[in-house]
């Protein structure tokens, strides 16, 4: 466990802005609409390749979530970007190509925007460093409030995977809490975790439970860095945050002043 959190805090450290069961089932997102000023995507990919100087013959991968995250009448969205091809082309030009695919090509390949309905504009990069091989996963809970849903971002570092939860606040989603899906996967020490959201009379922002989740994979995995694991909730709780306004973060009991 210590070596997973202290992965987990390195993971942290490294979220940077450019200039991560049943209660546990997110919302499922919705597909892109028409927006002004031409449609969603188009515009998309536009912004996305002047912010990240992505050159005309680059094979990206780009993907659009559409929900409500900040209360208004107006559709937002999530933008995600892949850049596995330009990370494999990157490695190729390094003297340690061997050593930066033994870590997973692990950098700045993942990058989610946001796309706020109200002001129709889109964000500058948020990059998500993690293993490019597989595109970030992106769902919404309504945990900051009931008014509409935050970001949940899934990422992963080689064999472990992490979530990364984000509300919009000015505009801008901020990193509130994160913690990981599983860790070390496909050796001894593996060990996974599922989530709940609950609701208290003593804030209105949503208590986040961690419990302990069994593994399962196919008999035929081999390469535990791009596998996929059913994981099934077990009944005993870890751990329980919840909000504490006065440090404006999530808190267990064992944190509090």
């Amino acid at each position: 466990m210590k070596a997973l959190l202290a992965l987990l805090m390195l993971s942290t450290v490294l979220f940077s802005c450019g200039n991560e069961e049943v209660m546990d089932e997110p919302a499922s997102p919705k597909e892109p609409t028409a927006h002004e000023g031409g449609d969603l995507r188009s515009r998309a990919a536009r912004h996305v390749e002047a912010q990240l100087n992505i050159a005309g013959t680059e094979r990206y991968g780009l993907t659009i979530y559409t929900q409500n995250l900040d209360g208004d009448d107006k559709e937002d969205a999530i933008i995600t970007v892949n850049r596995f091809n330009y990370a494999l082309e990157k490695a190729k030009q390094s003297p340690n190509a061997a050593k930066l695919a033994e870590i997973g090509y692990l950098g700045n390949y993942n990058y989610i925007f946001y796309y706020d309905g109200g002001l129709d504009l889109i964000s500058p990069a948020i990059a998500v460093p993690s293993s490019p091989y597989l595109p970030l996963e992106i769902s919404f809970e309504p945990i900051t409030s009931t008014e509409y849903s935050d970001v949940l971002v899934t990422y992963r570092i080689r064999n472990s995977a992490y979530r990364a939860f984000f509300t919009v606040e000015n505009h801008t989603p901020a990193r509130y809490f994160e913690w990981p899906i599983f860790d070390e996967l496909g050796t001894p020490r593996a060990q996974a975790f599922s989530f709940a959201y609950v609701s208290t009379a003593m804030n209105p922002r949503k208590n986040i439970q961690v419990y302990p989740a069994k593994i399962t994979l196919a008999d035929t995995t081999t390469n535990y860095n791009v596998a996929k694991p059913l994981l099934t909730k077990e009944s005993k709780v870890l751990y329980e945050f919840f909000y504490l306004p006065a440090q404006q973060k999530y808190v267990t009991k064992k944190n509090t002043p």
